[in-house]
Parts: structure tokens; sequence; C-alpha cells
């Protein structure tokens, strides 16, 4: 099946500001061997989510990390991979390493099972049909997403516990901050590769069956979640083995299945 983004010239990847997780970032920089300051920039959050990131210890304004865009002369400025081709379409230059809001765009749950098309979005009303976002395949990257939500969430807790409380708040940076989650996401890798994809999959499921309820399983204690038990240890361990001095770890926010947005940021700013 051709992809409905194929002739489309609506503009998403030139209109919207896609924020993206550490993890993102992580798998960004290391595929392209990029310097995440090569391609990202930080954001003030317009509404915080639990996500958000401190750089000063009034916590007076949070951040959310986006992908750059492009420096040219124009409003709809593209995002910073963006590929112009003739005529007003374009390519993703990274497309096998794009964010997880690239991936499920223009894909949301509704009841927290099924994905179907956001109304909010500039995809034409009837590009997504005869049930493309009801394959499996969608599914599959909605779940991971809200996963990676909650173990960035899990990082950014421990960062701004760090900000709140350290006694040397002239050292927290933007750059500071990428250092922390390039390091955070590289002591995870091997924690990832201890599951096979299947059995990453079926975390996912388990995990979001979790958050259904009301709080994930970095935070709460579940059942269902046992054979993973020995790997969210160890995600939990990760985060704790920085800022070691904080006198207080904390955990970090849970992602509403309910009211998430999945597919990025709608919004022109840049």
């Amino acid at each position: 099946m051709t992809s409905p983004c194929a002739d489309c010239t609506r503009g998403c990847c030139r209109n919207y500001l896609v924020t993206v997780t550490g993890y993102d970032m992580w798998v960004i920089a290391n595929g392209l061997r990029l310097a995440p300051e090569q391609f990202i920039i930080t954001v003030a959050q317009n509404t915080p989510n639990g996500r958000g990131f401190l750089l000063d210890p009034s916590a007076a304004t949070s951040y959310d990390i986006a992908l750059d865009k492009k420096r040219v002369e124009r409003e709809d400025k593209p995002c910073v991979f963006w590929i112009e081709l003739d005529g007003g379409i374009g390519r993703c230059g990274i497309y096998p390493l794009r964010p997880y809001v690239c991936q499920t765009y223009p894909g949301t749950f509704v009841d927290s099972t099924q994905v179907v098309r956001r109304e909010d979005v500039l995809c034409p009303t009837d590009a997504w049909r005869d049930g493309v976002l009801q394959r499996p395949i969608w599914r599959g990257r909605v779940l991971r997403m809200f996963v990676e939500y909650e173990i960035y969430g899990l990082a950014v807790s421990h960062w701004n516990y760090h900000v709140l409380h350290t006694p040397h708040p002239e050292y927290i940076d933007v750059p500071g901050y990428y250092a922390f989650l390039m390091s955070y996401y590289r002591r995870l890798e091997p924690i990832r590769a201890s599951l096979s994809p299947d059995e990453w999959t079926a975390m996912c499921e388990q995990w979001c069956e979790c958050l259904a309820e009301g709080a994930g399983p970095i935070q709460r204690s579940y059942d269902r979640m046992s054979p993973w038990a020995n790997l969210l240890d160890s995600i939990r361990a990760t985060a704790s083995g920085f800022f070691q001095d904080d006198p207080l770890p904390i955990v970090g926010a849970t992602p509403n299945l309910e009211t998430l947005v999945v597919g990025g940021r709608p919004t022109t700013d840049t």
C-alpha cells in the first residue's frame, strides 16, 4: 500500500514542532553520530505534563526537547531532517530513526485500546482509510511510545529533583541535561537488549494495562509485571545511579492513556 504521505502537501513536517523523548534523542544521536545540540532544541512547555525538565530551582518554567527547525526565511520552517522535493512534497531524512511521535502520527488511542486518526491534525480526513490504523503494527508503536514516555519520565524526575536540591544551581544547564540523558540511555541499552523484540512487545502490552489502571509499574507493583521484575528493578537502579548525593530520589509521572496526545505537539511554534 502506498503511504498517504507520499503525495500529500499539507506540510505536517513543516508546521509542527516535534517534541521528543530522551530515547528518541539517543536513537538519532547514535544512529547519525551527532551530538544532541546539532538537532535538538529546548522549548518551554505551554502546558506542564509531568515530563518537563527544569533548569533552575525556582521551577517557574518546565521544558521539552524537540527536533530543531531548518533556518529558512519563511513561516513554515521544516524539521531539520526534512528533505524537500518538487511540488511541495518531501521525505523524512531519518525515517528508520524517526521519533515515536512521528511513528504513531496521526494516531491516538480510544478507550486505551483502539488506534484511530486524531481529529486535530493536518492529515486529510480520508487519508487513513481501510482500517490501516487498526493494524497490529500501529497498536504496537503506540504501546511502545507510552512505555518510553514513562521511562523518560523517570529520568526527568531524577533530574528535576537534583535541580531543586543541588547546592550548585549555577552548574545546571541545557548541555548538562543532554549529557545526562545520553548517559542514562547508554546505561539502559544492555537492559533493553536482555529482551527479544517479541518479549519487549509483550511487556509493553502489560505495562500499558498497568497505565490504564492509573499508575505504571515504575511506581506500583503489579502481579502481571512479575516476568519483568528484574528488568524494572534495573531501570529504576539505572536512574538512581545519578545524583547520588540527593537525599530522596523520586520516580516519574505516569502518562495518562486517556488524555495523552499521540503524534507530537500540534503547534507552529519554532
